[in-house]
């Protein structure tokens, strides 16, 4: 994650977190940094880091191993090269499946900005080009479409998605459940995004229990969307009462994850951590 904390700011107003592995990485008196936190339980080692990422080796409970990246992107023009450049060089220390994920400072698609003023189209080929040549692809998400707002008025108001994760083929066949969503933030510019990483798709969403719709996901505009994409996404096609079934647990599994940031009380205290920690984005 992004922050404007240091070690000793997250000792003082992140105590009480249930992470009590970290690494922060903060230049003395720069205004953002970024920060790595993990649970006992997690078996990861950090490989390697710099002002612009950290990549880390995680272990699974059954043996599988990936690699993870948090990646911040230079934010200005003239040196969008670099990110490509290291995402590059990243590369050539994973071995098998890797997420990447943060904030890349970049759009893919002209959709992933909302202004009165054209996305630079060479910017997003080089972007684009850097995914292709990394095999990384995006993986997506439920939630409000854009990461990133200015809080300008007016002509002014830019909106963008660019914080995204990002992960290749290998990955994906790992975790082929997992689920990205844009959740909400009360102090930051940037929307904080959450990444589930499960390889079961019948785990996927609330657990043990029935699923239960909430009426005020109707209030969403993107509610329709999301029914309709989930419902494409189970069974084989046929008319059978079989395939019915799995066609209602999978978008249940794709509703819940999707409304979770709106309304589930995990969110509330998400929520009540952010104001907590007021620096981390």
């Amino acid at each position: 994650m992004e922050t404007r904390l240091d070690k000793d700011g997250f000792e003082k107003y992140g105590g009480d977190l249930p992470f009590k592995n970290k690494l922060i990485v903060k230049k003395p008196k720069a205004g953002g940094g970024l920060a790595l936190l993990w649970r006992k339980d997690v078996n990861l080692d950090v490989i390697n880091y710099t002002d612009n990422h950290i990549l880390a080796k995680v272990v699974e409970d059954d043996g599988v191993v990936w690699f993870l990246i948090g990646f911040y992107g230079w934010p200005e023009a003239r040196d969008k090269k670099k990110s490509w450049a290291l995402l590059s060089h990243l590369r050539s220390f994973v071995n098998g499946p890797w997420c990447c994920i943060g904030d890349f400072n970049a759009i893919l698609h002209s959709s992933e900005k909302q202004s009165v003023y054209s996305p630079p189209y060479s910017q997003l080929d080089e972007f684009r080009t850097a995914l292709e040549v990394c095999q990384l692809a995006d993986l997506g998400f439920h939630g409000n479409k854009f990461t990133w707002t200015n809080r300008r008025q007016g002509e002014a108001h830019t909106k963008q998605r660019l914080d995204r994760a990002v992960a290749n083929t290998d990955w994906v066949e790992k975790f082929p459940a997992s689920s990205v969503t844009h959740l909400f933030s009360h102090a930051s510019d940037h929307l904080p995004i959450l990444l589930k990483t499960l390889k079961d798709r019948s785990k996927q969403g609330w657990g043990v229990g029935s699923f239960k719709f909430e009426e005020s996901w109707l209030l969403w505009d993107d509610c329709g969307e999301v029914v309709a994409e989930a419902w494409t996404k189970g069974g084989t096609g046929g008319s059978s009462l079989e395939d019915t079934m799995d066609k209602i647990r999978i978008s249940g599994a794709e509703l819940h994850a999707w409304g979770s940031s709106k309304t589930r009380p995990e969110t509330e205290e998400i929520k009540r951590l952010q104001k907590k920690i007021g620096g981390v984005e």
